[in-house]
């Protein structure tokens, strides 16, 4: 390694995913140290089924001139648990997250560094130029992002990603935070609004398939929602407003009546009973937070020497 005053510490939040790894690594080596960069990796084993998961990554922290920290959870708790785990353990006065599936390239690593460096962001994302995703995923991400960025108010221009370079002191801003359902890029925005992005081609998954399903997508939203907004709660104190308005005017204009039973049986009664649905969660989440459960369980970690 070199003797750069800035040491790089790359999070790979890894499930189930064996030979990619190796290649991973022997990229972001020949890449880091082309560029002459100090840098450390932790692989965050989410709670691989794959036995040959967590002995590949011992076999890679094996090798010479790479420092490999291996930070072993008891079951899979997600992503985003994986980053904020791989956060509180780093060493590096930057902290660089990637994907271990090779989606994200190591020889993309450059133009991070260098965007940061050169405008003094405390985060910059990654972006890819062109997607690959299903049509189904790029629907529901792009709904996703779009409500994202609206309500955090993301810098004009910005688009967040798995893929990005975060200075230490916003790392452990960002641990500051207590939720059992952490989205990074609704951390990022609530410290800091020095945000750039780079744009980079999506690389050939080698192996395994996104963490980022429909289905975590949508959960992901409702995160977004319930955890960080009042947008629901406001939305439905103004659906109610309108319903009383309705049913008061019923009472002065008697032709309205129709109106009145229709707007009862066809939207205000399915639209109360999803409004239970909602407190509901919102009650279940509350809970979860009062208990003070733990974010992630860590099996072990596993350091070089």
């Amino acid at each position: 390694m070199s003797d750069d005053k800035n040491l790089y510490t790359i999070i790979v939040p890894v499930l189930n995913i064996t030979t990619s790894l190796v290649e991973l690594t022997s990229r972001i080596q020949s890449v880091m140290n082309s560029e002459g960069h100090s840098f450390e990796i932790i692989f965050i084993d989410d709670g691989s089924t794959n036995v040959e998961t967590l002995k590949i990554m011992k076999d890679i922290q094996k090798k010479e001139g790479v420092e490999v920290t291996i930070i072993s959870f008891f079951k899979n708790f997600g992503q985003q648990a994986g980053i904020l785990a791989g956060i509180n353990n780093a060493k590096g006065n930057y902290l660089i997250t990637m994907d271990g599936d090779l989606e994200h390239r190591p020889e993309d690593l450059p133009l991070l560094i260098k965007e940061q460096a050169n405008f003094d962001h405390d985060v910059v994302f990654a972006n890819f130029t062109e997607k690959t995703h299903g049509a189904i995923k790029k629907f529901f991400s792009t709904i996703y992002t779009t409500i994202e960025r609206k309500i955090l108010k993301y810098p004009k221009g910005t688009k967040r990603s798995a893929f990005w370079i975060m200075k230490k002191e916003v790392g452990e801003q960002v641990l500051k935070f207590n939720s059992l359902n952490p989205s990074l890029s609704i951390l990022i925005i609530k410290v800091t609004n020095k945000i750039g992005t780079v744009e980079v081609p999506q690389g050939k998954r080698d192996e395994g398939e996104s963490a980022y399903t429909v289905s975590k997508l949508i959960y992901l939203a409702s995160s977004l929602f319930i955890n960080n907004s009042g947008f629901i709660l406001r939305s439905y104190l103004f659906f109610g407003l309108i319903t009383l308005g309705i049913f008061i005017s019923t009472l002065v204009f008697k032709p309205m009546e129709n109106i009145a039973t229709i707007w009862l049986l066809f939207i205000v009664i399915p639209l109360i009973v999803i409004g239970f649905a909602i407190i509901g969660e919102y009650l279940f989440r509350i809970i979860q937070n009062v208990e003070k459960q733990p974010l992630y369980l860590i099996r072990e970690i596993i350091k070089k020497d």
